[in-house]
């Protein structure tokens, strides 16, 4: 069964949403050095790598195509394969001086005669002692992923229930459940093969139409990553692979949102039009917020990771323009939405959009505090059921709701953490004015450099239930304005192995904790 589940997801893939788990595919089967190089000057390599044969190590190239080959395809691709084999520009670490091998790789198959052309080839090199030629098809690659041993064969049930779950079966928390299994005891090549697992959930989640979950699936590997490989240093190997997979598996996603994005939903009533679902006072939010979420974290990515503050600038454009065009941006209908105002808030800072800025803040502010304004039940908690959000947002008129009014909010701790990290005393003393006036209790989870950074239940960490800020304006070092930002952890683990970005995702993939003074990192300010 395993067999068909990975050949139709093989059967599925894009070319470049082969590229995360390639990396850990590399890694598992006894590869070293490994590189990706896809651009405009690869060179005919897509990937580069080392492998130590009968004592001896080799120079390893490799083309990947997405789908069957033809003859005329095939043709085009063996100039790019000569290019692999006799070319040394690719990468600092490509070897000209070691022994070659070229792989030619394809999620298909060679067709027609396409596949003599390529056993004549590989006939043809098998003549020359200095390099060596083969194919990986799509039967190789079903043996590879299902059936070796070292890769997903003995699969738990719950990756298959996962791969079967459709619509509303089909969840964040459910994929958060199923994460934990990747936290292990130790770093080993099992951090390999949970990536693997990993790029099948998300390329299922993207065929049911959830990017937002599939981006989101890459984030709970790399969170997953560092609770394994908490205090470690350096990264193992198998850790560094797993986390560049992670990486690039939010980077191709999330990427395909924002192709899906640009230039649209610039206007008020694009998203409802488009939702065209009776339920669009919830989900047009949802999706608002969603789209901000993961863009923001995107241009993070490109401007921390990737050093590229021209893409960054340019999401954060659209962000700028979307939240002024969505009212819905600006409504987040429970803590579980609170986060997803941070990596957006934060990017807006970075690159001067202080209107658009200032406008969510504000916007947010107001409809956080009207969710508690008497006769209101609050907004639901950070690991609320879509059902439970429903009830806290539509239930006060219907006396048939059992449900309670629920005093705390996440979400307006944030409001009120932003404000400190931008030393905005303005926003500061409005927002906690407003929220005062409605009786709003302002919980705070401080979560210490260690497993609670990761998991919702586990390691030391403080749970204050109403943290006390200060009534007015009077900030320490410049921002600090409550005491949990004068105590705890000045740094936290995957920022010290990785990157600001990387703390900042695994805050989305918790919801209900975060880093500030990380914020303040990635804004070039003191901590």
């Amino acid at each position: 069964m395993l067999d068909d589940v990975i050949g139709n997801y093989i059967d599925s893939l894009t070319e470049r949403e082969f590229d995360a788990p390639f990396i850990a595919l590399l890694r598992l089967h006894g590869f070293v050095d490994i590189h990706f190089l896809h651009g405009p000057f690869e060179f005919g390599k897509d990937f580069i790598a080392k492998r130590t044969e009968d004592g001896k190590q080799r120079q390893y190239a490799f083309q990947t195509k997405a789908g069957n080959i033809g003859k005329t395809e095939w043709g085009s691709c063996r100039i790019q394969i000569d290019e692999l084999l006799t070319s040394s520009l690719a990468h600092p670490n490509f070897d000209g001086l070691m022994p070659r091998s070229a792989r030619f790789v394809t999620t298909g198959r060679l067709v027609g005669a396409a596949a003599l052309a390529a056993q004549d080839y590989g006939k043809y090199l098998a003549s020359r002692a200095d390099a060596q030629f083969d194919t990986w098809d799509r039967e190789t690659l079903v043996q590879m992923l299902a059936v070796d041993p070292i890769s997903l064969s003995g699969s738990p049930i719950s990756l298959l229930q996962i791969l079967g779950s459709q619509n509303e079966n089909l969840s964040f928390s459910e994929l958060e459940k199923h994460s934990r299994g990747w936290i292990r005891s130790a770093c080993s090549t099992l951090n390999l093969r949970d990536s693997l697992e990993a790029a099948v959930i998300a390329n299922h989640c993207r065929r049911q139409n959830r990017i937002d979950l599939a981006s989101w699936t890459a984030l709970l590997l790399l969170r997953s990553t560092f609770a394994t490989a908490h205090g470690s240093t350096p990264l193992p190997d198998s850790v560094e692979v797993a986390l560049t997979a992670a990486r690039a598996m939010f980077e191709n996603y999330a990427g395909q949102l924002w192709t899906g994005c640009q230039g649209k939903f610039l206007k008020p009533d694009e998203i409802i039009i488009a939702d065209n679902n009776p339920a669009a006072y919830v989900t047009y939010p949802v999706r608002c917020i969603t789209i901000v979420e993961i863009l923001s974290l995107l241009g993070w990515l490109y401007a921390d990771v990737r050093k590229d503050n021209g893409s960054a600038q340019q999401i954060s454009e659209y962000i700028s323009n979307f939240v002024e065009a969505n009212a819905g941006a600006a409504h987040p209908i429970s803590d579980r939405w609170g986060i997803s105002l941070v990596p957006a808030i934060l990017l807006l800072s970075k690159f001067g959009h202080t209107q658009a800025l200032r406008s969510l803040i504000r916007a947010t502010t107001k409809w956080i505090a009207d969710r508690y304004e008497e006769g209101s039940y609050g907004l639901a908690g950070p690991h609320s059921t879509p059902k439970e959000e429903v009830e806290f947002l539509l239930g006060p008129p219907f006396e048939d709701v059992a449900v309670s009014r629920r005093p705390e909010s996440y979400s307006a701790v944030v409001i009120l953490e932003l404000a400190c990290v931008l030393e905005d005393h303005e926003f500061f003393e409005l927002a906690r004015n407003e929220f005062m006036a409605v009786g709003i209790f302002l919980p705070v989870i401080e979560a210490g450099d260690d497993q609670s950074q990761y998991c919702l239940h586990a390691g030391d960490y403080r749970l204050e239930p109403n943290m006390p800020f200060e009534e007015y304006w009077r900030p320490v070092e410049g921002w600090k304005s409550s005491p949990h930002h004068r105590r705890g952890s000045e740094t936290f683990y995957p920022e010290r192995a990785g990157f600001e970005w990387d703390q900042l995702a695994i805050s989305c993939v918790l919801r209900d904790r975060y880093f500030i003074k990380g914020w303040r990192r990635l804004l070039g300010l003191t901590a």
